[in-house]
């Protein structure tokens, strides 16, 4: 009688909810990897162009507004009339970082040129005065230029009800709190000179057709 040939034992696959865990030395390893190659968190918009303003100028700290585009033209006291600068792009009003040696807040208006290469920063602590006429605000800034004095209007562009009204006051109160700074530490100047041609121009209140000469190419 022929002995049966005893049957081969069946390979029993393992489930694979019982697969043997990695060690803890692995997982952690894997995990510290992940975390070195994970990509920083998302950075905002404002984070975005505060890096942007500090290539030029490192001392920005915050941003307190923004205009989408504002075009920024110069007085011509010959003319009594508006010429565009050829600066036009972002506004920001900015709060920077105190001098060495100070505590006094800082402040400017910076105004990134999408023409050309040449950006519009103005010291608000060099500012004298400050007018909101209409859809400009002037800054006359004191002799920080070859030609002395300058007179400075902003056009902001009202892409939103508030952005200008908003714009114009955070200019207003950064160049109040920056000049009162200023003028502290040079013991007491004397606040608001005499209105030169383009004050006396805003007082007048001309329309704007007349106070750019005709032309309303923003």
């Amino acid at each position: 009688m022929s002995r049966q040939t005893p049957r081969k034992a069946r390979h029993t696959r393992q489930p694979s909810n019982l697969i043997p865990a990695v060690s803890d030395y692995e997982s952690d390893a894997t995990a510290a990897v992940h975390a070195h190659y994970a990509p920083p968190p998302p950075r905002t918009n404002t984070e975005l162009n505060v890096g942007v303003l500090q290539r030029y100028l490192p001392s920005v700290q915050a941003i307190l507004s923004i205009a989408a585009n504002a075009v920024v033209y110069t007085f011509d006291s010959s003319s009594s009339s508006w010429d565009k600068s050829g600066v036009e792009g972002t506004m920001f009003v900015c709060a920077q970082s105190p001098l060495p040696e100070s505590h006094q807040p800082r402040a400017c208006v910076f105004v990134l040129n999408r023409r050309a290469l040449d950006n519009l920063v103005v010291d608000l602590a060099r500012v004298s005065h400050v007018e909101i006429a209409g859809e400009l605000v002037i800054l006359q800034v004191d002799g920080n230029w070859e030609e002395g004095d300058k007179v400075v209007g902003l056009w902001i562009h009202n892409d939103r009800d508030e952005t200008r009204e908003i714009n114009g006051a955070m200019i207003q109160e950064s160049w109040k709190v920056a000049r009162s700074s200023s003028l502290d530490e040079d013991q007491g100047s004397d606040v608001g000179p005499e209105a030169g041609p383009a004050m006396q121009a805003i007082g007048r209140r001309l329309p704007l057709s007349d106070l750019f000469g005709g032309q309303h190419g923003h």
